[in-house]
């Protein structure tokens, strides 16, 4: 069930948003062994002006400051290296089809838990 939410500033050029997030939740559930079915993807995109970065702001998302920031959320059972694959996989992918440096990516990850996790019509269970 990764859930990946992704904010920025918009872009100065065409980005096709849909297709990113399509290759980006093929390319998690490819090198995770995990069904498509179960990876989500969301794009927000910030207010111009509304986002600072090292004390400035900016109308438009740049290559090199002002990182892409993206949330990830999954199973707790996930091992430190899926996770530290998954994170690997998202920045790799995101800089390969957006104009926005690898390293102008900012990603945290947030574990959820069995119990704590409703979907498919009810609180889902797993065994660590």
């Amino acid at each position: 069930m990764p859930l990946i939410r992704i904010k920025s500033l918009p872009f100065a050029q065409e980005v096709n948003i849909p297709s990113t997030l399509g290759v980006l939740s093929k390319a998690v559930s490819e090198t995770s062994d995990i069904d498509l079915k179960h990876v989500m993807a969301t794009w927000d995109y910030l207010s111009p002006h509304h986002y600072a970065h090292n004390g400035k702001v900016v109308d438009c998302q740049p290559d090199s400051t002002h990182p892409l920031l993206v949330h990830l959320v999954a199973p707790s059972f996930n091992t430190e290296d899926q996770i530290a694959n998954m994170l690997e996989v998202i920045a790799n992918t995101l800089a390969d089809v957006l104009p926005v440096a690898k390293e102008n990516i900012f990603i945290n990850f947030s574990p959820a838990y069995s119990d704590g996790v409703y979907d498919s019509g009810h609180v889902v269970e797993w065994d660590n």
